[in-house]
């Protein structure tokens, strides 16, 4: 029971900690990250990011930086939420969902950061 609820304050600091992000560019988080452990019992984050900008943007990576309770980094992981492909193009106003699972054991995990790199169209070379 003791170990039950350990889980559920630990999953429950983590949901509140995702409030803050580190979005760059025009890519933004839409919403909150949502945690669950999945079938492997292992942790997944759930969640959306939408172009706030007015250029559509392509290669578009989400970024989670998982830390112990000592600030150390345990874990990076990352979704690619448009591939390079130069005809997926996150257009302004749009929204997509992404899903990152982590490796770590979920007890270990005492905070997380979230960085959001992607590119604008216009900065990328035209295809040849």
């Amino acid at each position: 029971m003791n170990r039950l609820f350990i889980l559920l304050i630990a999953s429950l600091s983590l949901f509140w900690a995702c409030g803050s992000s580190n979005d760059t560019g025009s890519v933004t988080l839409d919403g909150p990250i949502l945690e669950s452990i999945n079938e492997e019992g292992k942790l997944e984050f759930n969640g959306a990011v939408v172009n706030a900008g007015d250029i559509p943007v392509e290669a578009v990576e989400v970024v989670m930086i998982l830390k112990d309770d000592n600030g150390k980094v345990i874990e990076a992981t990352s979704a690619s939420v448009i591939g390079e492909d130069s005809q997926n193009l996150l257009q302004p106003s749009e929204r997509v969902l992404f899903t990152i699972t982590a490796k770590s054991d979920p007890r270990r995990i005492a905070s997380k950061d979230v960085e959001i790199f992607s590119e604008e169209a216009s900065d990328l070379p035209p295809s040849s």
